[in-house]
């Protein structure tokens, strides 16, 4: 009971909801910053090989699927008596410092795919037990509700970050200069959460529930979870619309500057200026998806969502600079 007061009072939470804001601010400016902008520096200034990018990124990419992995650790093992609280300091730590070095040595493309991997590792783990942690403490599902919406926000502020300072910073696409100004400037941005992150707050516990849970599903588990009806059929339409909602990483490098080239550095500006509604349309997204809930079955929802997602990516490459603009934010919308 004692722990369970101290969970519920405003103060706790307050701490916590000023964190996540931060934490999805620098994780996702980070991300904005990777796939948006050094692909330009890479392709259009640097000129490096193609090849060897694309490698690297098929590794870094591949630690996504370490995250069930992550996931399983977390809730294992505590440190020093917490389940998420020292995972998030550690892992906020390296995430922030990884990307300062990977700044710092961008033109050797060897250091970049090595660094490009630790942050995407450090980066799951910190999305991981943030996450996780607010499922722990959140003793309703409004506290959930709350603490998502503070991360939404968050992420939100992130992704305008970049692209306001790209604005500002790079006068000339193709100076070297310009590039470097804009990423160290982008690494003194994420010096206050080196500050904020070691507030979060966590109740101390000496044993882990979620161990203890964990061992009671296993005990009870029973083979006809998997034979239930439908469960096949919704297994194959998940992967479907996971892999057109998440099929964008496959060209997610060259966007950039594919973009640039195909309607040049005016025009790259102009779309860059418009990103900056991407606040709203975050915000928007999510009063659109509660409503759509509410009235119609998930199942539809992502029956019509695959081939639009699929005809967007397709009509990208032909269509001219407006409608470029309008599929790109209703595919935002959809994502």
């Amino acid at each position: 009971m004692h722990n369970s007061k101290n969970i519920t009072t405003g103060s706790y939470f307050n701490v916590n909801y000023i964190s996540y804001v931060f934490i999805y601010l620098v994780y996702s400016s980070i991300f904005v910053f990777l796939n948006n902008y050094f692909p330009i520096l890479f392709f259009d200034v640097l000129n490096i090989n193609r090849i060897m990018l694309a490698f690297l990124q098929f590794l870094a990419y591949s630690v996504l699927l370490l995250r069930p992995v992550l996931a399983s650790i977390i809730d294992k093992y505590k440190i020093n008596g917490y389940q998420r609280k020292y995972y998030i300091i550690f892992s906020g730590y390296i995430f922030i410092l990884i990307y300062i070095l990977m700044v710092f040595s961008i033109t050797n493309i060897i250091s970049f795919g090595f660094f490009l991997i630790l942050i995407f590792l450090s980066g799951t783990m910190l999305d991981v037990s943030t996450k996780s942690l607010i499922i722990d403490i959140s003793p309703t599902n409004q506290s959930k509700k709350t603490s998502f919406f503070f991360i939404a926000f968050g992420q939100s502020i992130g992704k305008t970050i970049p692209l306001f300072l790209y604005l500002i910073i790079i006068n000339d696409v193709y100076s070297i200069y310009s590039w470097n100004l804009l990423f160290i400037t982008s690494s003194i941005f994420l010096l206050p959460l080196m500050s904020i992150i070691p507030f979060i707050r966590e109740i101390k516990q000496e044993k882990s529930p979620i161990i203890e849970n964990a061992e009671g599903f296993n005990s009870s588990y029973s083979n006809d979870m998997i034979d239930y009806p439908n469960f096949k059929k919704i297994f194959t339409l998940f992967c479907i619309f996971v892999f057109f909602a998440f099929s964008d990483i496959i060209f997610v490098y060259p966007f950039f500057p594919f973009l640039l080239v195909k309607f040049g550095p005016n025009k790259f500006n102009l779309f860059n200026f418009f990103l900056i509604f991407y606040f709203l349309i975050n915000i928007l997204s999510g009063f659109i998806a509660t409503f759509i809930i509410k009235r119609i079955k998930p199942k539809k929802i992502i029956l019509i969502l695959i081939p639009i997602i699929g005809i967007i990516y397709v009509l990208y490459t032909i269509v001219d600079f407006a409608q470029f603009n309008l599929f790109y934010y209703i595919l935002q919308l959809a994502l």
